[in-house]
């Protein structure tokens, strides 16, 4: 290193400063960007958590409400639910081959002046048929005859007659007599009257039972 030529009287702690960019602004400017972005951020996020949270109180609220009115709709549609299965019911017994009030009038009608009824009963039982459980109807009648004949005659208008002639079922009619009665010569009877039903394609059909 050659020495200098002539001292250097420069002082350079007092010389301006001629940099011509300078970056400590640039260093300030990021750091309040990062520090409104990450503010920003941390805003947004608590206002979110304050609007869901405003939102779950206002739901909860509605569901309080609601709970009564709910009940009373609950309640209501339990009623109309009983009220459906009667409905059911109904429309169950009004499917059955024949109706008991209608049966009683018209086998009264074709009763034979001779015979008398003692007691009329209609009973359901549940039979298998083609895998499957339907309904059989048992018809009990008991009774006093004058003579066996008038109740042979009986038997053969209750095979003939409209009334028993359910599509579906076979008909079959039974008897069961008691001795005698030596005082007034009455036979009691039974009546045993059997609609069973029959697989699909096969007619009914009506006979009497031995």
């Amino acid at each position: 290193m050659q020495p200098f030529w002539r001292p250097n009287f420069v002082n350079q702690s007092e010389l301006p400063d001629i940099k011509v960019i300078r970056t400590d602004f640039i260093i300030n400017f990021i750091a309040v960007t990062l520090a409104c972005c990450a503010a920003f951020f941390f805003t947004q996020r608590e206002y979110r958590a304050y609007s869901l949270s405003k939102t779950i109180e206002d739901m909860e609220q509605q569901v309080r409400v609601a709970d009564v009115e709910d009940a009373q709709n609950l309640k209501l549609s339990e009623s109309f639910r009983s009220a459906a299965q009667y409905v059911v019911e109904v429309e169950e017994f009004y499917n059955a081959p024949l109706m008991a009030h209608d049966f009683l009038y018209n086998v009264s009608v074709i009763k034979p002046a001779d015979l008398i009824f003692n007691a009329v009963s209609l009973n359901e039982s549940f039979v298998k048929l083609a895998g499957k459980e339907a309904v059989a109807y048992n018809i009990n009648i008991t009774g006093d005859a004058k003579n066996l004949t008038v109740l042979n005659e009986f038997k053969k208008v209750l095979e003939g007659a409209k009334l028993l002639q359910a599509p579906g079922f076979e008909l079959q009619i039974g008897e069961t007599l008691q001795g005698r009665d030596e005082e007034t010569g009455i036979f009691p009877y039974q009546l045993t009257i059997t609609l069973t039903p029959v697989a699909s394609g096969n007619s009914a059909k009506g006979g009497a039972a031995p």
